[in-house]
């Protein structure tokens, strides 16, 4: 852009990639660019693996953790397996008992729990922003052993790595 006064204003989606490789050039007197996103929703840390996250989906659906009509693209957002922020965002709601709930947000978190880039205090936060369970936000309880065919399932369950 050149000439007196120059302006470039960008308004970028939600689903906007926040990198791009386009280089700008501004020159003239007062020369400014803007960029703005839509506000981001609350979300888990972004793993970028969305063959987990589909899985992780898929075996929640099958299993009545979470609710049928849950949108994948939800989903995958606010579990942190895709950066694409969806236009109109429904949190989670989940169907089984709350520390079910917990064992699964450790089993998918657990590396970053490890590693200390995520507290369980921050987990338990993320949770209640990003689920609900019946109607009200979803808070976690303390680590408790739960005997049952869900806890089991959970535990159990791993998803195939996979590059495709």
């Amino acid at each position: 852009m050149t000439g007196d006064e120059a302006q470039y204003i960008e308004r970028r989606g939600a689903n906007a990639q926040v990198d791009d490789d386009r280089e700008i050039r501004l020159e003239g007197r007062c020369a400014r660019y803007v960029e703005s996103s839509e506000a981001q929703v609350p979300h888990f840390p972004v793993t970028g693996n969305e063959s987990a996250g589909k899985q992780w989906f898929d075996f929640l659906i099958r299993n009545g953790f979470i609710a049928p009509d849950t949108e994948m693209s939800c989903w995958q957002y606010l579990m942190g397996f895709s950066t694409n922020q969806p236009t109109d965002i429904k949190p989670i709601e989940w169907m089984k008992t709350v520390e079910t709930a917990r064992m699964m947000l450790v089993k998918v978190n657990g590396s970053l729990l490890e590693k200390k880039q995520m507290t369980v205090v921050h987990m338990n936060e993320l949770a209640a922003q990003c689920f609900t369970k019946q109607g009200q936000s979803l808070k976690l309880s303390k680590p408790r052993k739960e005997f049952s065919a869900d806890a089991d399932a959970i535990e159990n369950f791993l998803p195939t790595i996979s590059d495709l």
